[in-house]
């Protein structure tokens, strides 16, 4: 109780590995929501297909000894495009990837839209609403520029994701 606080120094921030770890955390929240989804044991272990985002498929392969750990994935393939996407699959979107779980013997495909068409209304609401700040002009003229950006960027994330959901779902609807 009689130390000195820590100083910053900027030596010690290591952001390629926070993205990396990020990127792994995103992975197994979503890896995980999918087994909640579809009432899969969590010591089942699964097989994860995975599209990565353009240049994203070494920070994925960074963090797949904590991805394979923490949501019990046994394997991992990556794709190029959804051409290679198993038949029967759940999938999840994040901002580095699209993760696709073959469930076969688990999946109900009216649960799996449900959870699609909650995930797509989701997502509406943030369009929206980043949509409504960066329409207010009190907040573009009184924001600092770095937050209207950081705003801009966002917008443009769940606008991908959307677009994403959206088509998953379509196809979804179309194995009912």
């Amino acid at each position: 109780m009689l130390e000195r606080w820590p100083e910053y120094d900027p030596a010690e921030e290591y952001p390629e590995e926070t993205r990396k770890l990020i990127a792994a955390m995103n992975a197994i929240k979503s890896i995980r929501n999918i087994r909640a989804e579809a009432d899969a044991a969590p010591g089942k272990a699964l097989t994860a297909v995975i599209l990565p985002k353009e240049g994203e498929k070494e920070t994925l392969e960074a963090g797949e000894r904590y991805i394979g750990k923490l949501a019990n994935i046994s394997s991992f393939t990556y794709i190029d495009d959804k051409t290679g996407v198993p038949e029967e699959v759940m999938s999840a979107v994040t901002p580095d990837c699209e993760i696709f779980i073959p469930l076969a013997e688990l999946v109900d495909y009216k649960a799996e839209i449900e959870r699609l068409k909650g995930e797509k209304k989701r997502l509406e609401g943030e369009v929206k609403r980043g949509e409504g700040k960066l329409s207010n002009r009190g907040f573009i003229e009184k924001a600092p520029e770095k937050v209207v950006s950081e705003e801009k960027e966002k917008l443009v994330k769940y606008k991908e994701m959307l677009a994403k959901v959206c088509e998953t779902l379509e196809m979804m609807e179309k194995k009912i």
